[in-house]
């Protein structure tokens, strides 16, 4: 029995962005999760770990500044994931980063009043964290 429900937002952007609830019919927490392929741009760079790290960083203090405290509780979860032994100048790394809310009068996520809310807080990750990456360029596809 199958009780979660997925939706793609579809922004105008290099990105794959998902967002869900685990349980449609008490929908309290909702995840937006944005995915990419991420290639280094400088050739010289070899510790990525440090980077990584304020990368996830810049997301969660981006997130809270944006947050809507009068729908989301300020508690969130957020998990980001670049794995940064594998990454080259050569090639595209997988990089995702998952955002879960919770909501103080749960909504559907088909909600009229709840997808603007979750399109709008994608929107502003992409744009001020990713897209705005000195470190890296990000592309819809592996290839």
């Amino acid at each position: 029995m199958k009780r979660g429900k997925e939706i793609k937002l579809n922004l105008p952007y290099e990105y794959n962005v998902i967002s869900g609830v685990v349980d449609n019919r008490n929908p309290e927490s909702i995840y937006i999760q944005i995915s990419a392929w991420g290639k280094p741009k400088n050739k010289e760079e070899e510790n990525f770990d440090s980077i990584i790290k304020q990368k996830s960083k810049r997301v969660k203090k981006k997130l809270f500044e944006i947050l809507d405290t009068e729908q989301f509780l300020k508690n969130v979860i957020v998990d980001f994931n670049m794995a940064s032994s594998g990454i080259s100048y050569e090639k595209r790394s997988y990089m995702s980063v998952e955002m879960t809310l919770f909501q103080k009068n749960p909504l559907p996520i088909t909600s009229d009043k709840l997808l603007p809310t979750l399109n709008k807080i994608s929107e502003k990750i992409i744009l001020d964290i990713f897209e705005k990456d000195e470190d890296f360029s990000f592309y819809r596809r592996k290839s």
